[in-house]
């Protein structure tokens, strides 16, 4: 079994990727499951004089919650939660994903997107406070292996490799292919199973996630592990149909070969091996521009080898691209919604204004 350095781990977030100092307040949001882990950081903060807080809850809160509480009691906003955030420096999230997805499964789309307008105003936050830095991360688990249909032991080395991999030598290959995209104005994707979309990047900056919080747009938001270029296409001008090698929507469902096609940047279903439903329904009961294309990543994480149905890696392997609906202002798009979701391409071919730089997920450039 693979054994992570999980205070190395702890030491680098904290002094290397998110670059905390001394005085500044720290939030870390944490699964129950994980709090040794969210100790381990917490204590690192307080080595360099920062001052942490730990909260720490529960799948079976959480699951709870989902199940019992009013529908319309569901879309109310805690706002003490929303000044914690405001006064907080760092936010630190761990356990984006829940640690049993499948125990969800029976909550209703409809609860899930009452959920996601209650805590809309809490990410509005992150977003809108300048001082209010955020690193999202995860806690691996038996039960998302087993969602995943993966050996836990190769589900669990994926994810602490891709953690511990040389955000150095990372960030040099971020920063050379963030070069291709700098100043482009037309991208075009194609791929093995029909993909073929356009889409305008003009004028839109582009976002380095390296591994270090000082290379993303307004040293603002890190997700881990890291290891992609991401840009906010120009929302409406995606045009032409993508097909999607995988997805999984909150509540675990996994979602295989996914036609969309894309009018005047807006997603429209046409298809799916598996999972149409669950992609319609989550549409159906998110907010706000939650069909319009939000961003552009391409992944770039070399200890990353596989897809294992995990979207928090398999976003990150080299040579993939995934593209995502809904909220993007995070990345300099204008799209305002409690829904950003990503959907993985496979081996996709990339032009960047008539340059050929992907083929076939392999880079030429």
């Amino acid at each position: 079994m693979y054994k992570p350095d999980y205070e190395g781990i702890a030491r680098k977030i904290v002094r290397s990727s998110a670059t905390v100092k001394e005085d500044e307040t720290v939030t870390i949001l944490s699964r129950a499951d994980a709090l040794s882990y969210a100790e381990l950081i917490a204590l690192e903060c307080r080595k360099v004089g920062a001052l942490p807080l730990i909260i720490a809850s529960s799948d079976d809160y959480a699951y709870r919650i989902s199940k019992e509480v009013p529908i319309e009691y569901l879309k109310k906003t805690r706002p003490h939660a929303v000044q914690l955030i405001k006064a907080s420096d760092l936010v630190i999230s761990i356990g984006v994903e829940w640690a049993n997805p499948r125990r969800f499964q029976d909550i209703p789309e409809e609860r899930i997107g009452a959920q996601r307008i209650g805590s809309k105003p809490v990410s509005d936050a992150i977003y809108q406070t300048e001082r209010v830095r955020w690193v999202g991360t995860d806690y691996p688990t038996m039960e998302q292996a087993a969602m995943c249909g993966v050996d836990f032991e190769v589900f669990f080395e994926t994810y602490w490799r891709a953690m511990g991999v040389d955000y150095t030598d990372m960030r040099a290959r971020v920063h050379r292919v963030a070069e291709f995209f700098a100043g482009a104005r037309r991208v075009h994707i194609t791929s093995p199973k029909g993909s073929d979309l356009t889409f305008s990047i003009e004028g839109r900056p582009i976002d380095k996630d390296s591994g270090f919080i000082d290379d993303s747009m307004g040293r603002k938001l890190l997700n881990l592990p890291a290891g992609e270029v991401c840009m906010a296409p120009l929302e409406t001008s995606a045009q032409g149909t993508v097909v999607f090698d995988l997805a999984f929507d909150h509540r675990g469902n996994r979602i295989e070969d996914l036609v969309v096609r894309f009018e005047g940047g807006k997603a429209i279903p046409v298809e799916a091996k598996m999972g149409f439903e669950a992609f319609t329904e989550v549409l159906a009961n998110s907010h706000g521009d939650k069909e319009r294309i939000g961003e552009l990543g391409i992944g770039l994480n070399d200890e990353v080898k596989e897809a294992i149905g995990y979207m928090l890696t398999d976003e990150k392997i080299m040579g993939t691209a995934h593209i995502a609906i809904g909220e993007n202002r995070m990345l300099g798009g204008v799209n305002d919604s409690d829904l950003h979701w990503d959907l993985l391409v496979m081996e996709p071919r990339l032009e960047v204004d008539g340059r050929l730089i992907m083929e076939g997920g392999t880079f030429l450039a």
